[in-house]
């Protein structure tokens, strides 16, 4: 028994008046709006997707659009008469009517407490019988569903009646674009074609008629579908959205994946082409048309900005409805959100295929479920349970060896990922045509397409990679402070008491200068710590290779003068010049230009960082680890007022406090001579070191206040700018 009833087909087909097998328009430029032209063309202006300079909102992306035009909607009855009801007079035998009720049981007849014909004959008879719209009673009659439902919440309903509508501010009256009906017939029919299960079929329809009315009880109904399709599907701050691009599904779309390579060359050969005119890509054919062999970021924005805004209401409620259904089901695939889109694109495609269209019988219900989301779920329960004696146990693998959420949810970040996934005849997925890869999913041999993207090794080298500048800036001004303040460790026996002789200022400047190839240092340490922790056959890992080849002649340039004024010293002549001076001095210069810029560069923009490169290689990387709003005004002038606040009075506080009171240490420790004894076990050794040991001691926990003190005044300028 079919619980789908349809047209001349029996099945019920979503896009409303086309016959079985047309191919969906929504992802061919050459043939938007043919299917739904007249709303297609009204309600892509709706303002959420152009940000107009006459919009009071086009700051905010156009995200609500001025009340003047939605006043002319519903004065015209725009909605009402205009665009959907030009489908009342076509062929639609796809609704369900009273007669097909015994044999299209409808999954919404039930409502909330059982069959709505027990719930609601339970009222006693002095009380007034509410009876529920067709969406929850079935049809009466073969009318299209927009007008049944409008026949039971009229305006003229009693308050307590209309009290009782599960979605009042979605009602006929207020001039929905689409009927709650039409909204559950888009439900059902992509269970039917794809197989989710009808409980969660109803979860999710209740879930998306909630946001839907949410959203309309606070604007215009269309407008409120509009804004659901952009926070879920299409705008900037959707996640598919964000994902379509950072995985370079538009160059897909019109190239193929494996292809994409070959149009990134040709793109960088060709040039960018730019919007000159300024003008709307979508009321613009000439735009349109400059941009189709433009395979740039912007002009695929572009390309995708003119498709949202062409969209009818129908295709975008079916958009999102599928996107809920294969989250309502995804699992432990919630935790992979950019999987999740893979999976959803790949739904989308095929549902728009032919194939697709011109199918009669329905999926099994736990069709996508057991084809799609099961493997998966295998997969990564497998990676962290075994089964002994018949029960699932922890396996006994450290996590660095454990593919976990983020190593498989990595892989759809980049095309270079989703090249990996292959199928278990060892054919490549994305060799697949897109409208086809949907039934190939069961397929993937997974446990050769997921890696490891990042090792979480236990070691203390992640000290290195990810506090590489706390090291830098603590250590490196520690040496700064201590080494201009320890003459006498550089003239050694030299050293005279009584005469307190100073070094030559060369060695001065050039022992100082050292400090910048001890900040050189600790980058070359965390890069190689880097390349242990991130394979290198993961698209998102950086080339290391030309930052640590940079990084070594740093060091050698922090390094050689003073290696020379040491070593190799040039002799003064009487009235000459100090070769050695000018050496020490311009060492002293590299070494802090270089502290100065290790100190506020991160390890990943040395030499040109990812975030500000035109190529789209690591648009996933700026997109989804390296996204945070940017600072400005205030703002930015409160940020950098912070933390000059505090390294400049830490940095001062200390050298007061604790170089200063060190200095007359390192003087006196390092000209005594103890004379020893000796021991019958260690002899003399421990005892003539002394000095060296305690020394060494002091000046470890002098560098262990230095870094204490640092967080003290954190909380303190923290609260008082807090405050402030």
């Amino acid at each position: 028994m079919s619980g789908y009833p349809g047209g001349q087909d029996g099945y019920y087909h979503d896009d409303h008046g086309r016959r079985a097998g047309d191919h969906d328009p929504q992802y061919d430029d050459a043939h938007y709006g043919q299917g739904n032209n007249t709303h297609a063309q009204h309600h892509g202006s709706d303002g959420y997707y152009n940000a107009e300079p006459s919009n009071p909102y086009h700051l905010d992306g156009g995200y609500y659009n001025t009340h003047d035009q939605w006043e002319a909607d519903y004065d015209n009855d725009h909605y009402g008469n205009n665009t959907y009801d030009q489908y009342h007079d076509e062929p639609y035998g796809n609704h369900r009517g009273a007669g097909d009720r015994g044999e299209t049981f409808s999954d919404f007849a039930e409502g909330y407490h059982g069959p709505a014909d027990d719930y609601y004959s339970s009222y006693g008879d002095g009380e007034r019988d509410y009876r529920p719209s067709s969406a929850w009673d079935g049809y009466t009659d073969n009318q299209s569903s927009r007008h049944s439902a409008g026949s039971h919440y009229g305006p003229a309903q009693p308050l307590e009646q209309r009290s009782r509508e599960p979605y009042p501010a979605w009602s006929s009256d207020a001039n929905i674009p689409l009927s709650k009906e039409e909204i559950e017939d888009i439900f059902m029919d992509l269970t039917a074609k794809f197989g989710f299960q009808r409980d969660s079929m109803r979860n999710m329809y209740d879930h998306f008629m909630t946001l839907l009315d949410s959203r309309a009880s606070r604007m215009p109904p269309n407008q409120a579908l509009l804004t659901l399709h952009a926070d879920y599907i299409g705008g900037d701050n959707a996640n598919y959205r964000k994902w379509y691009f950072a995985a370079q599904m538009d160059l897909e779309n019109v190239t193929g994946l494996s292809n994409a390579q070959t149009q990134k060359s040709r793109r960088k050969n060709k040039g960018k082409k730019k919007n000159k005119s300024g003008g709307d890509p979508e009321n613009n054919p000439d735009i349109l048309e400059g941009l189709e062999d433009d395979y740039t970021l912007e002009a695929s924005e572009q390309r995708w900005l003119a498709r949202m805004n062409r969209m009818s209401q129908h295709d975008r409620a079916r958009q999102v409805a599928l996107y809920l259904l294969c989250w309502g089901e995804a699992n432990q695939v919630r935790f992979m959100p950019e999987c999740l889109c893979f999976i959803f694109k790949c739904a989308d495609d095929y549902f728009n295929s032919p194939a697709c269209q011109a199918k009669v019988e329905p999926e099994d219900e736990f069709a996508f479920l057991n084809n799609v989301i099961t493997p998966l779920y295998q997969y990564c329960r497998d990676q962290g349970y075994e089964i002994l004696n018949g029960v699932y146990v922890r396996r006994e693998r450290d996590h660095k060896n454990i593919i976990g959420y983020d190593d498989c949810n990595q892989l759809f970040w980049y095309p270079e990922g989703i090249d990996r996934l292959v199928l278990e005849d060892k054919t490549k997925l994305v060799d697949v045509p897109p409208a086809e890869r949907y039934l190939k999913l069961n397929q993937v041999n997974w446990k050769k397409s997921f890696f490891k993207t990042y090792k979480e090794t236990r070691s203390w080298f992640h000290l290195l990679v990810n506090f590489n500048r706390i090291w830098i800036i603590h250590i490196t001004m520690f040496w700064f402070y201590t080494a201009h303040n320890a003459p006498t460790l550089l003239l050694g026996s030299k050293y005279e008491q009584q005469v307190d002789n100073q070094p030559r200022g060369s060695q001065q400047f050039a022992i100082v200068g050292f400090g910048g190839g001890l900040a050189t240092l600790i980058q070359i340490l965390a890069t190689i710590a880097e390349w242990t922790y991130v394979p290198r056959r993961w698209a998102g890992a950086q080339h290391l290779t030309k930052r640590l080849l940079f990084l070594i002649v740093i060091f050698i340039l922090n390094v050689g003068p003073g290696v020379k004024v040491f070593m190799k010293p040039t002799p003064v002549k009487d009235g000459g010049v100090d070769v050695d001076l000018i050496v020490g001095i311009v060492h002293f210069i590299i070494a802090l230009l270089t502290f100065l810029f290790f100190a506020v560069m991160p390890l990943g923009g040395l030499f040109g960082s990812y975030l500000s490169t035109k190529s789209r290689r690591y648009v996933a990387s700026q997109t989804f680890t390296a996204s945070w709003p940017k600072l400005s005004g205030n703002g930015m002038a409160m940020s950098f007022g912070l933390w000059v606040a505090i390294f400049g009075l830490k940095l001062g506080v200390s050298y007061k406090s604790l170089t200063l009171s060190f200095r007359d240490v390192i003087r006196y420790l390092s000209i005594f001579h103890p004379v020893c004894q000796g021991e019958n076990i260690i002899g003399k050794s421990l005892c003539e070191y002394h000095p060296v040991i305690l020394l060494s001691l002091m000046a470890l926990t002098d560098l262990f206040f230095f870094f204490l003190d640092t967080y003290l005044f954190y909380v303190l300028f923290n609260t008082l700018f807090s405050v402030v």
